[in-house]
C-alpha cells in the first residue's frame, strides 16, 4: 500500500494504473486461491467414497481455510486499492505533458493486458465451479450414492463467474480506450465508483461460493 509507504504522492496516470494493476492481481491470486479449493474439494469427495475419513477431513478443511482465504484476499484489494487511490488523489497535480508521455500509453496497455488476464483467470474460475457439478453427478452414477446439499446451484454460480469475466473484458476494453483518450488531453483519472462496483460483484460471487463450499458435502 502506497499510504503505508508514506511516499510522496502525484496525480500520475502511471500511478493510478498501477495501482490498478495490482487491484487486478489480488482478485487473480483470489480466483486462484478458490479454484484449489475446489480441487481439494473433489478429492475430499474421491477420499470419502474410499472411506479414507483422516484424508477427508484434512482435504475439507484444508479446502474451507482457502475458500476464506480467497474471500479475504478480495476484501484486502478493494480495501487496498480504495486507500490508495485515496492518498494518490491528496497529491500533487502533474502537468498535461506528463500526462502525454509515451511511457503512460505503454502502461495502460500493460493495465489493458491485466484486465485480459483477470477476464480469462474469471472465465476458467466459472467453467471450474460449473464442471465440479458434473464431477459429483459422475460419482453419484458411477458409486451408486447420493451426496448431500444441491449441486445444481453450482451450474448458476459457474455461469454467473462466466458472465463476470466476460463483463470484465468489456470494462477492461472500455477503460483502455478511455484512458488512451484522456491521455490524449492531458487528463487522466480513474472510475473508482466502477471499481468499487466491480469488486463488490467479485466478493458477492466469491463469498457465495464460500459458504456454498462449507456446506455442500
Amino acid at each position: 500500500m502506497l499510504i503505508a509507504k508514506y511516499l510522496p504522492s502525484a496525480k500520475d496516470a502511471r500511478i493510478y494504473m498501477s495501482v490498478e494493476r495490482t487491484y487486478l492481481g489480488y482478485i487473480r491470486f483470489s480466483l486462484y486461491t478458490l479454484s484449489f479449493a475446489v480441487f481439494l474439494r473433489k478429492l475430499e469427495v474421491l477420499a470419502d467414497i474410499t472411506q479414507k475419513i483422516n484424508v477427508s477431513v484434512l482435504l475439507e478443511h484444508i479446502a474451507i481455510g482457502l475458500s476464506i482465504i480467497g474471500t479475504l484476499l478480495i476484501i484486502a484489494g478493494i480495501l487496498t486499492f480504495y486507500f490508495d487511490i485515496k492518498y494518490i488523489e491528496g497529491g500533487i497535480e502533474v502537468s498535461p505533458k506528463e500526462v502525454t508521455d509515451p511511457r503512460i500509453y505503454m502502461a495502460a496497455e500493460r493495465t489493458f493486458l491485466a484486465w485480459i488476464r483477470t477476464s480469462i483467470a474469471l472465465i476458467v474460475f466459472g467453467f471450474v465451479i460449473e464442471k465440479f457439478e458434473f464431477f459429483l453427478e459422475q460419482l453419484e452414477r458411477v458409486f451408486n450414492i447420493h451426496l448431500g446439499g444441491d449441486h445444481r446451484s453450482l451450474v448458476g454460480i459457474g455461469v454467473f463467474i462466466i458472465l463476470v469475466g466476460l463483463f470484465t473484458l468489456i470494462i477492461g476494453t472500455i477503460n483502455f480506450y478511455r484512458t488512451i483518450r484522456q491521455v490524449d488531453i492531458g487528463y487522466y483519472r480513474t472510475h473508482t465508483w466502477l471499481y468499487k462496483t466491480y469488486g463488490a460483484v467479485i466478493f458477492l460471487a466469491c463469498l457465495v461460493l464460500t459458504f456454498y463450499m462449507l456446506k455442500i458435502i
